[in-house]
């Protein structure tokens, strides 16, 4: 009998996609988003990478570039994102190195200072930085499916070209802009309900054909200005809570509820990189349930360590209960 990799019913959508009325980037995935040849001299080119930021609420995308994927050249990316959107409440990441090496190097800088200093110079808690389970590129889907997206416009955009530093970084600002043009959630079919919300209608304060556009009360008080640039905002989430929100609930896949996989449960570990015939056997040593009680990661001991695995990454051979 053939043994396939295990599924779950899928998990409840996350309290991270689920925060209206927060601030673009409040919560944020990011991962890197390929590889670019840049001109540095006649002669002579580098490989520079973008990085791409993605709210998990609006689905905005902001685009920076890194030049290379140290850990530190990640932190000077992070300070621009951080200048140019404000600080977010969590950040989502995979398991990059370098990834890791900066919640270190934040961790670390962040113990050197006080607490007190800290919540007075920020007015708020530091970041919190989640990092997915190994092996599992679906819990960062966000991120994920974006970067598909900015890969796609940046092959049209950029073609066979070899751009210099700075054309590359005008083309990431302006394919981020494009992206964020995008219409999310449903596409309104009636003339009363305006028009498609996208994440610049948020970003960029435009406002929608429901919004008033002024003059306010024939001043320039300020006062007014704030009201209406709340009004925009007070549309934009409404609309997002008519159109976006309910597309969010229906599971499209894994919609059937198994077996949880238990400690001591015998398994195969799929590895894309193994060679053919070669099987990486191991043992469940422990389950990690979600809030819903049912298990969607494990831990595996193997013959070659103990590795952190995503249920879609293993295919039990003998439960631990037996075969009956």
């Amino acid at each position: 009998m053939a043994h396939k990799t295990e599924t779950q019913l899928m998990a409840n959508l996350p309290a991270l996609r689920l925060a209206p009325y927060t601030p673009p980037f409040y919560m944020t995935a990011c991962d890197y988003c390929g590889l670019y040849n840049v001109k540095i001299l006649r002669n002579k080119t580098a490989k520079h990478y973008g990085v791409l930021f993605t709210c998990l609420n609006t689905r905005a995308v902001h685009l920076e570039m890194a030049v290379d994927l140290s850990t530190m050249e990640f932190l000077q990316v992070l300070r621009r994102f951080l200048a140019m959107r404000g600080r977010p409440a969590v950040i989502l990441s995979d398991n990059g190195s370098q990834f890791v090496g900066a919640e270190k190097e934040l961790r670390q800088m962040v113990g050197d200072v006080n607490e007190d200093e800290v919540k007075e110079f920020c007015g708020e808690k530091g970041m919190q930085w989640k990092f997915i389970t190994p092996g599992a590129p679906h819990q960062n889907g966000c991120a994920e499916a974006l970067v598909k997206t900015c890969k796609r416009a940046l092959k049209k955009a950029v073609g066979s070209q070899v751009l210099t530093l700075l054309e590359l970084y005008t083309v990431l600002l302006e394919v981020a802009n494009l992206v964020n043009q995008r219409p999310i959630g449903r596409i309104p079919n009636d003339p009363d309900d305006g028009n498609y919300i996208c994440p610049n209608d948020i970003l960029l304060g435009r406002a929608s054909s429901e919004i008033p556009q002024g003059p306010f009360k024939g001043t320039n008080n300020p006062r007014y200005r704030v009201e209406f640039v709340q009004k925009i905002i007070d549309s934009f989430w409404k609309r997002w809570s008519r159109d976006v929100f309910p597309s969010l609930i229906p599971r499209k896949k894994w919609q059937v509820e198994k077996r949880n996989e238990r400690p001591d449960d015998i398994v195969v570990v799929s590895d894309p990189s193994a060679l053919r015939g070669k099987w990486s056997i191991g043992r469940v040593l422990e389950v990690h349930p979600g809030p819903d009680g049912r298990v969607r990661n494990v831990e595996v001991k193997t013959s070659t360590g103990r590795y952190s695995r995503p249920i879609t990454k293993v295919a039990v051979i003998h439960p631990a209960e037996g075969d009956d």
